[in-house]
């Protein structure tokens, strides 16, 4: 993998991990990740 897409990678994990704790349940958090819309 390249540096850029280790970097972006990271970021996306930071993120997900920031939004985990200041929410405090990781289930709502990846209820909403998981949302995709039929049409």
């Amino acid at each position: 993998m390249s540096r850029t897409v280790k970097i972006l990678v990271a970021l996306f994990v930071i993120a997900v991990l920031w939004k985990v704790v200041l929410s405090g349940s990781s289930d709502v958090d990846i209820e909403e990740v998981d949302y995709d819309p039929v049409e």
